[in-house]
């Protein structure tokens, strides 16, 4: 074997791994960002129905809102 030879398939391996590594790194990224965007979503149409389910019992969550909503 050469050097020529040891470092061509050295150096192929190496950006083979980093570019296989760099694909699966990138997928990992954007199903996190695509779960926290969905997670989000949930949380304010949570936070919705649970604001208006107070409203409807008549307590008080907002008193400038709910001083707004009776004028």
């Amino acid at each position: 074997m050469t050097v020529a030879y040891v470092i061509d398939k050295v150096l192929t391996s190496s950006i083979l791994i980093f570019f296989f590594y760099s694909c699966f790194a990138t997928l990992i990224l954007c199903l996190a960002y695509l779960i926290e965007q969905e997670v989000q979503k949930i949380m304010a149409e949570k936070h919705e129905q649970l604001e208006l389910q107070g409203r409807l019992r008549g307590a008080a969550i907002d008193p400038v809102v709910d001083e707004i909503y009776e004028s």
